[in-house]
């Protein structure tokens, strides 16, 4: 009789599981797969395959089985890169003829399609990078036979850095300008420009106050043939006798900080208003740096020599900078984030200024965050998103994605709850809902759940502890 009683009780707590209010039992993990699939289908069906992508996507974290949703998430996914690739080369297209609007517009529809496509996220960097840190400007009449490809080399020496002046001017055509036509050459901060100081404006129309440092004006520039062994901060050195002001020679180059001088590289030393110029004939007196050393020795007499220089020249601040980007930006472009990360980290140790390095750090947080979003690590996500935000406070869309982290962490974990509860599989369910009480004790009924689940196992422990003491008896 006391058996009997014991598992007529087991059958009422089970009754109660089932029949609980606000707990359906027909949410199987596969029942709710199958409502994330019907939702992929209606985007389907509207034409959003990013956002179908999703739904399947998300179907195969309560239920990684489904068939459907596996071959979806491949064809899909392969139909959304080759979209993102068509995007990206029309973006260049537009690019390359200096239209801009358009070039950026298909940009972002590459990313929209393939959140990780590096060259796009680059292109829109370097499209923008520059125009929030001008400072004033010069006023130039176009004459005949003049663009502006022309008029960046005029003012910068660099004919590459035309996009500066079209944006600057909104022209949605950088071909497309008349004889006659007034453009605004901006002077940017920190970058070196060839011209009168006294000929700068401003755009309230008050006179230009002089910034010693920020605003770099040039005189005349010499033409220097890269020789064996110099880098930046050794021209630096040998031409304004400081190897601090490398980044005029990189910037006046337009040379991306980090990547190594070739041996007969043509570089334009610019001389600076304010700051020593050594001419040619002087400079040639500090070109110490630029004597070839002898050829290095083979065997182990050369492993000697290297273990020797370590120890007695340790690399200076530059060169650790140019060791440790260098390579942290081959990572990030072949999406290798963890190490692109790691060496970036390496050069904020040194340099904690680095723009660039902090840049890119950002860029490899954030990118790292949507390979763990697509892996469904939504929380580890989130912490890359937050970890981007640190190095890149104007970063919206790390807002945003630590936001659609958290809510998709937080609708996955507590329908699994709903999928075990249903499956009479408490102390899982109870594990999903404590994940997502958690993060959000108020997210949806979690509390009420989480609090009947724990009632409900409790019950069925004590029933099951009284039968086996039963049993003993």
């Amino acid at each position: 009789m006391k058996h009997k009683t014991g598992f007529i009780g087991v059958i009422l707590v089970l009754a109660l599981i089932t029949g609980c209010a606000g707990v359906d039992k027909k949410k199987s993990p596969a029942r709710l797969a199958q409502g994330y699939t019907a939702k992929a289908k209606v985007y389907e069906a509207q034409g959003d395959m990013v956002e179908a992508l999703q739904q399947y996507k998300l179907a195969l974290t309560v239920d990684p089985e489904n068939q459907l949703a596996k071959e979806k998430s491949t064809t899909l996914g392969r139909e959304l890169q080759q979209k993102a690739e068509e995007h990206y080369k029309i973006g260049l297209k537009f690019h390359n003829l200096g239209q801009y609007r358009e070039a950026r517009r298909e940009f972002l529809t590459t990313l929209r399609y393939n959140p990780e496509h590096a060259e796009a996220k680059d292109k829109l960097t370097t499209t923008q990078k520059g125009i929030e840190h001008i400072k004033g400007y010069i006023i130039h009449i176009l004459q005949p036979n003049e663009t502006i490809s022309t008029l960046a080399d005029k003012y910068y020496g660099d004919y590459r850095k035309f996009h500066l002046i079209a944006e600057y001017n909104e022209l949605e055509d950088a071909t497309k300008v008349t004889v006659g036509q007034e453009i605004k050459i901006p002077v940017i901060e920190g970058m070196p420009i060839i011209a009168d100081r006294a000929a700068i404006q401003t755009d309230t129309g008050e006179p230009f106050e002089p910034m010693p440092g920020k605003i770099i004006t040039v005189k005349r520039y010499i033409i220097h043939s890269v020789q064996h062994g110099e880098t930046l901060s050794k021209l630096a050195q040998m031409y304004y006798g400081d190897i601090a002001r490398y980044h005029v020679i990189a910037k006046f180059n337009n040379l991306k900080e980090g990547v190594p001088l070739k041996v007969g590289q043509k570089l334009n030393i610019p001389e600076v208003e304010g700051l020593p110029f050594l001419a040619p004939s002087k400079a040639g007196k500090a070109k110490v740096s630029s004597i070839p050393p002898p050829m290095p020795p083979a065997g182990e007499e050369a492993k000697k020599l290297q273990k020797e220089t370590v120890v007695k020249k340790p690399l200076a601040v530059e060169d650790q900078i140019v060791n440790y980007r260098v390579p942290g930006i081959e990572f990030f472009k072949n999406k290798k984030n963890v190490d692109a990360i790691a060496q970036f980290k390496k050069v904020l140790n040194v340099h904690p200024n680095d723009s660039l390095s902090r840049d890119y750090l950002a860029r490899s947080h954030f990118q790292h965050g949507l390979v763990l979003f697509s892996k469904a690590d939504y929380l580890g996500a989130r912490d890359e998103f937050e970890a981007s935000l640190k190095y890149d406070k104007n970063c919206d869309r790390c807002e945003n994605n630590i936001r659609k982290s958290e809510d998709t962490y937080k609708e996955v974990h507590y329908n699994k709850g709903l999928a075990y509860f249903g499956d009479q599989k408490l102390p899982e369910a109870i594990q999903e809902w404590e994940s997502v009480y958690d993060l959000d004790p108020n997210y949806k009924d979690v509390k009420k759940d989480l609090t009947k689940a724990k009632y409900l196992n409790e019950r069925l422990e004590s029933i099951k502890r009284s039968k086996a003491k039963e049993n003993k008896q």
